[in-house]
């Protein structure tokens, strides 16, 4: 399974494009992330055509803050995405924190609030069965995250770290 963050979906359409061309119906599962106030990718495939999403789309996941998917993307991501995540922003701030801060002997990752959402899913589907069980998520599962972005506001990057991405590269 490969999780990649949406915003228009052109990224995320170039890479599951070019899984699709080269393993065809052996590519791994494509899993779209977005936040839950700008999920134009979520919402249109659950209806089958592209969903403009109104209202706020104020998240901390500036870099996906989009409401309505690309046509391009749209034509690669109906077919070719195999789910869609919505995820809130404290999971994409605890996402950067587990990857600054990563489990003993691990070197630390500086992602920013857009750069981590595979992770971000990946909490997620932590606490909540129902996005597990969607995914087709269990313990043998192997995941791909893609993250896009490093530490893009370094005043964000310290007040949810706590320390500069090159402090946290150091302690390393």
């Amino acid at each position: 399974m490969s999780s990649r963050q949406a915003g228009v979906g052109a990224l995320a359409a170039a890479i599951c494009a070019s899984f699709w061309l080269r393993w065809g119906a052996r590519r791994p599962s494509f899993i779209v992330v977005e936040p839950t106030r700008a999920d134009c990718v979520y919402q249109s495939l659950a209806a089958g055509h592209p969903v403009v999403v109104g209202g706020s789309l104020d998240t901390v996941m500036a870099g996906l803050a989009c409401g309505e998917v690309s046509e391009l993307a749209w034509e690669i991501l109906h077919g070719g995405a195999n789910a869609a995540v919505a995820v809130d922003d404290a999971y994409a701030l605890d996402a950067m924190r587990t990857l600054a801060f990563p489990a003993t002997g691990e070197p630390p990752i500086v992602a920013g609030e857009t750069g981590g959402t595979g992770l971000a899913a990946l909490l997620a589907a932590r606490d909540y069965p129902d996005i597990r069980a969607a995914l087709q998520l269990d313990e043998d599962s192997r995941v791909l995250l893609l993250g896009s972005e490093g530490d893009t506001d370094a005043r964000i990057y310290l007040e949810v770290i706590g320390r500069t991405a090159e402090e946290v590269l150091d302690e390393s």
